[in-house]
């Protein structure tokens, strides 16, 4: 909002007030000019360890990325897709070309402008995007300044996939002669400042945003990586609002009378993922009798303290594109799970309480990651389900990693379960099921089917048609169990009730601060 509208505004509403006794009508509060010289300071897990495409930004490195970069396509607070840096786009020919009409006028935090040729170089020059997110893009092509085309090797939902802030729009400037990157330089709302490792990114605002004018001047991301630290600078007002509070503490904050929570499902689910290529989880009857085992409403309501919502077994959380209403989904049943590994050839023949087939015991290990990034759940949610199975008679050892050793363990195929959350989610596309497919070196489960139905589903843009095949495929999940999952997550975001006009967003990696300001902190 530009000065001549913002005291224009105001003086709409001090005559408002004069002619209705001091009703202000709805829709004309906007925040006080002096909000534009406010800092704001977010706590956030782990530090921006990446300023560049050549590798995925983890943790709490993608809320600040948010600030600094934009996408072609952007969503809104409700996965909805809007225009980003991109005014329209379009595909002539059902999904193999598309075509993104860029926005015109857009400048980069150096000055140098936003175009075509920007573009190109985002997405031709970085080869982890090309080969990991956009693996079908033959090539991308400039039209002209401000058409790009995309131009894929199979019918593919570019559009989608472009949505998330780990792949956005850099200046070729970001990198000097010799390739080498030199300085995040994006289109974002705030620019970046300074970092100190392990401490704090600053970042200043961009005056010559093209959209909405930022309202903070200066934004702090503080790095407390302890939970407990992290509430303790929220409760104490060093920090003004933090990012991912755990579960257990949202009750606590929730009473709070100066703190504000913020909760809204997002797009992640926990899951317990299955090494599908060797035993005992070869076997569909022992993945289902796993899936019987683990009461999912009791590890919400117990474990997750009400936070989330139990899975039973859903693969898509409910606010994923065409996540399906009517599944038939999994009800802890203890004598199910017994029936079914008897059935596989487990039962307890020396009456230790541990089913046995052919003399050996079922013993199976449970990987689960110790980091930064981690969500403070998987610790509990690991030992309640470690119990769970206990009495269905399975012996889970469970085993704490470095998030480095659980990958490289699963890549060797050297586990038997791991529990995980989201993994090629981002935004409301279900590219969750590349998961299990067999091309997917994270996947460890290889069906002809399920492979034919991803295909389908990710080239074709019919929606009918699309809605369709994933639905199948969610079926499919069910049925197969290539994992079982647990909880929808629930994406929490706390601050102090100075901190107004906030709203949650439904995708996990994105901080919006159109509208926020600070009022009355002292």
């Amino acid at each position: 909002m530009k000065n001549e509208e913002k005291n224009a505004f105001w003086g709409c509403i001090i005559v408002g007030i004069a002619l209705v006794g001091g009703i202000i009508m709805a829709g004309c509060i906007s925040p006080p000019e002096e909000v534009h010289k406010q800092e704001l300071v977010v706590g956030i897990s782990t530090d921006v360890d990446n300023w560049y495409l050549d590798k995925f930004p983890y943790g709490d490195a993608r809320f600040v990325w948010s600030q600094v970069y934009e996408t072609l396509v952007r969503l809104d607070t409700d996965l909805k897709i809007q225009p980003g840096l991109a005014e329209y786009w379009e595909t002539p020919d059902d999904g193999r070309t598309w075509v993104f009409h860029l926005r015109k006028g857009v400048k980069f935090h150096d000055g140098t402008p936003f175009n075509a040729t920007a573009v190109v170089f985002s997405y031709s020059n970085i080869s982890f995007v090309r080969k990991v997110t956009l693996g079908n893009v033959d090539h991308v092509e400039a039209l002209d300044e401000y058409s790009v085309k995309f131009v894929s090797k199979r019918p593919i939902p570019v559009s989608h996939y472009i949505t998330h802030v780990a792949w956005p729009i850099m200046s070729p400037t970001c990198v000097d002669g010799k390739g080498e990157f030199v300085k995040p330089i994006g289109t974002g709302p705030f620019k970046f400042e300074n970092q100190i490792k392990d401490q704090e990114v600053v970042l200043v605002r961009n005056d010559d945003y093209w959209g909405e004018e930022p309202t903070f001047e200066k934004i702090i991301f503080k790095v407390i990586p302890e939970v407990a630290t992290r509430v303790m600078a929220l409760e104490t007002k060093e920090v003004d609002m933090i990012m991912k509070v755990p579960e257990f503490e949202v009750a606590r904050l929730e009473v709070e009378p100066n703190i504000e929570v913020y909760r809204k499902l997002t797009t992640f689910t926990d899951f317990l993922q299955f090494n599908c290529e060797k035993e005992p989880f070869n076997d569909t009857k022992v993945r289902k009798a796993v899936a019987y085992a683990v009461d999912t409403e009791k590890l919400v309501k117990t474990v997750l303290e009400d936070v989330g919502e139990p899975a039973n077994g859903r693969p898509l959380s409910p606010v994923m594109l065409y996540s399906k209403p009517d599944l038939k989904l999994y009800k802890y049943n203890p004598e199910k799970t017994k029936e079914l590994l008897s059935e596989a050839g487990w039962k307890d023949t020396d009456g230790d309480g541990i089913v046995d087939k052919d003399g050996k015991p079922f013993k199976v290990s449970l990987l689960v990651e110790r980091g930064a990034w981690t969500p403070p759940r998987f610790i509990p949610m690991s030992e309640a389900i470690q119990g769970a199975l206990r009495k269905g008679g399975i012996d889970v050892e469970m085993q704490v990693l470095e998030p480095g050793a659980v990958i490289k363990r699963e890549r060797e195929g050297n586990f038997d379960m791991i529990l995980r959350t989201g993994y090629f989610v981002w935004g409301s596309y279900p590219r969750h099921f590349f998961l299990h497919y067999s091309k997917c070196p994270y996947g460890h489960y290889k069906t002809e089917e399920y492979d034919r139905l991803v295909d389908l589903a990710d080239s074709t843009v019919d929606t009918k048609e699309q809605e369709k095949l994933y639905h199948e495929l969610q079926d499919m999940v069910i049925e197969e169990v290539p994992a079982f999952y647990l909880v929808h997550e629930e994406k929490i975001v706390a601050a102090n009730s100075y901190v107004k006009g906030y709203t949650i967003t439904a995708e996990d990696p994105w901080l919006n601060l159109d509208g926020v300001y600070l009022e009355g902190k002292t």
